[in-house]
């Protein structure tokens, strides 16, 4: 479907192939790029130099891939064609975003997809959707671990044989990637004259398989001028140069390729700063070939000019984007009328506005499900770790109870680990391991609020098209705020001071407050973001719980100094002073903590957010959301004030004990539930492999 060149030109002003890529060309999304970029700021050259357009041939790569799989949709239908990316830690991902958002794909991960009869889907909270096409940029030793390389995280299994069976189109096909070996640049004269009879319009540039013994005889004797590079590349995209030693290649001869060295010549390019200059660095420049829906081949109107870096040693030789080169847009100039396409349709229709309501898909509902979790957990632990610093701090009368109560907590929540004496025996070493740990983001301290912090820019890193700036700003920000506040100065072994975390916590505060308007006010109300919304209630549920849980247990809300850390812990202190004063004994306690609906911070107010959002997921039925509804109270908070009409102080606390005990099981249930009806999609389905 698409194929590039790799062309360079010498010294003399002679031009040549260098290498071809058919796995899946990488760079149309850098070219779009360029052009847009260039286009717009220089308007008046583009337009009287007569610059041809390239959208076209954009469209009739698409169309390519589309009209192959109409084949497999019944007539009137269109075909669901994806883009398959490596994710966002490949280098190349800005790419394949762009171009699947020029194209109007669905730009999707491995994991985005799975097979299931021999055919393609993807993974969507509202269920499985049928793919028919693949524009793909995933090498082939990574699509497929059942067939290919067992260690890929990238792939889809089954692909393969999806893609055997005929019931996917991928382009570029599996098993393409044989092509870009430079072994076969040796063998192009005689190919070109055996297909069309002629002779190479562009020469390639001279090189000898050694596997081929007549090959390897002729330049065996002059390995001083040749380049040797891997004729099968392994674990990287392009063959690697290596070293041209005659033992080596003797020993297996079929995994080397020697090539003629070609100094590149070069192009001008604008360097700014404080002294502005032209310079001239090494250029190659690479074209596309795009098959269109009839089979014929069109060559883009224009490519992609990589210059080396300032810093590439190797650029008189090769150029690598990886170390440091830059990319040009390439004009083409035309005589005759500049081609006017454009993929946007001039006026949209109805069905135009219905076919961009896309599904929201199960890795992006996940991602936004840990969002909101993550950041819940975060300002659990930013409140619990104020809280803590400022009680060892402070002269507040917290008895044994109390301090065990907050101590059971820190750790069960990890903001301590576990073995460290509690606040009520040492709270000099307790203080020392809440300053150690609080700012922590390795794997040390996996539930610390660095750890987490990191985690919230990692799931809102996949999610960066549908945050606004400013939400994405500041997840960044709160982070390396955070980090900064508290880092020892000099770099030193030693711990944070109590007032400088303090300090660092209160802005952490402000600031996720800040994040927490921005998920609730900037988005879209959507299936994601009511995922998102799931998932932040689902960990304060726990968090509310949890808390419950562990001053009952240890007898802590005896007494007015526990059930003031409980209404602090649980951010309803200013609530519960303005509704019942300095009654602080257990009845009231459970009115504004459990049964006031109206309370965000109550399990009843949890509760009742939480049975909303369920209820307007999809699959609302039967088979859908009502099996996760199931799983809470029907209402409220699961009890009522009736029901605690009588009770003394230790049977309420029981009451409340068992309560909290199933609410804590629920929420990870529930968690575990949302997972596998929306996200893995695998409930049910067996499948061999």
């Amino acid at each position: 479907y698409i194929v590039a060149f790799d062309l360079g030109r010498d010294a003399q002003g002679r031009w040549c192939l260098l290498a071809q890529r058919t796995q899946g060309p990488s760079g149309l999304g850098y070219v779009l790029h360029n052009r847009l970029v260039i286009s717009r700021q220089f308007p008046e050259a583009f337009r009287e130099l007569r610059v041809q357009h390239i959208a076209t041939s954009y469209r009739a790569l698409l169309d390519s891939v589309e009209r192959r799989a109409s084949a497999l949709v019944p007539a009137g239908d269109t075909p669901r064609v994806v883009l398959l990316t490596p994710g966002p830690y490949s280098e190349t991902y800005f790419e394949h975003a762009y171009l699947a958002r020029y194209l109007g794909l669905p730009l999707v991960e491995g994991g985005d997809l799975t097979v299931r009869g021999e055919q393609l889907f993807l993974k969507t909270v509202e269920g499985l959707e049928r793919v028919h096409g693949v524009l793909r940029r995933v090498d082939d030793d990574w699509c497929d671990p059942l067939e290919l390389r067992p260690d890929s995280a990238l792939g889809v299994p089954g692909l393969v044989q999806a893609a055997r069976a005929g019931t996917v189109v991928v382009a570029n096909a599996l098993g393409s990637a044989f092509l870009e070996t430079p072994a076969v640049q040796g063998f192009l004269p005689a190919i070109c004259q055996r297909l069309l009879g002629q002779t190479l319009a562009l020469p390639a540039l001279p090189s000898w398989w050694c596997g081929e013994a007549a090959a390897w005889a002729d330049a065996r004797g002059r390995l001083g001028e040749l380049v040797a590079r891997s004729t099968f590349p392994s674990g990287v995209r392009t063959s690697r140069v290596l070293p041209a030693d005659a033992q080596a290649i003797e020993a297996d001869p079929d995994a080397y390729t020697l090539q003629a060295r070609l100094l590149l010549a070069h192009a001008p390019t604008w360097r700014a700063g404080t002294t502005p200059s032209v310079q001239l660095r090494p250029a190659v420049v690479r074209v596309y070939a795009i098959a269109d829906a009839a089979g014929r081949w069109h060559v883009l109107p224009g490519g992609m000019t990589r210059v080396a870096g300032r810093n590439d040693r190797h650029g008189g030789e090769s150029i690598s984007m990886q170390r440091g080169g830059a990319s040009m847009d390439t004009w083409v100039l035309t005589d005759g009328a500049v081609d006017s396409f454009s993929m946007l349709p001039s006026r949209l229709s109805v069905d135009d506005l219905v076919a961009r309501r896309r599904p929201v898909a199960s890795r992006t509902g996940e991602n936004l499900f840990w969002l909101g979790r993550y950041t819940e957990r975060t300002e659990q632990q930013v409140r619990l770790a104020r809280v803590t610093l400022a009680l060892i701090d402070s002269e507040a009368d917290a008895g044994h109870a109390e301090l065990r109560a907050l101590t059971e907590l820190a750790v069960s929540s990890g903001l301590v680990p576990w073995g460290v004496p509690g606040l009520d025996r040492a709270p000099g070493l307790f203080e020392r391991a809440v300053l150690g740990t609080v700012g922590d983001s390795a794997g040390g301290g996996a539930c610390s609020v660095a750890f987490n912090l990191r985690a919230i820019e990692q799931a809102a890193m996949a999610l960066r098209e549908r945050l606004s700036s400013e939400h994405w700003g500041l997840i960044g920000h709160q982070r390396e705020a955070f980090s900064q506040g508290v880092q020892v100065p000099g770099g030193t072994s030693q711990l944070p001071a109590r007032t400088q975390v303090l300090a660092a916590l209160d802005r952490l505060a402000t600031h996720l407050a800040a994040a927490t308007g921005a998920q609730s006010d900037r988005m879209t109300r959507d299936h994601g973001w009511r995922l998102l919304t799931v998932g932040r209630l689902v960990e304060r549920l726990s968090g509310v719980a949890t808390r419950w849980r562990c001053f009952l247990a240890a007898q802590a809300l005896g007494r007015a100094a526990g059930v003031e850390l409980l209404l602090e812990l649980c951010d309803s202190l200013i609530t519960f002073r303005a509704r019942y004063q300095h009654h602080e004994d257990l009845l009231p306690l459970t009115e504004v903590l459990v049964l006031d609906s109206t309370n965000p911070r109550s399990v009843a107010g949890v509760l009742r957010r939480l049975r909303t959002e369920l209820g307007k997921l999809p699959g609302s039925g039967a088979g859908g959301a009502q099996p996760l509804l199931s799983m809470l109270p029907a209402e409220g908070a699961g009890i009522t004030l009736d029901d605690l009409r009588g009770l003394g102080e230790a049977a309420l606390a029981a009451r409340l004990l068992a309560l909290s005990d199933g609410l804590v099981a629920a929420a990870a249930a529930l968690a575990d539930d949302v997972g596998a009806r929306y996200f893995s999609l695998a409930r049910g389905e067996d499948r061999p492999i």
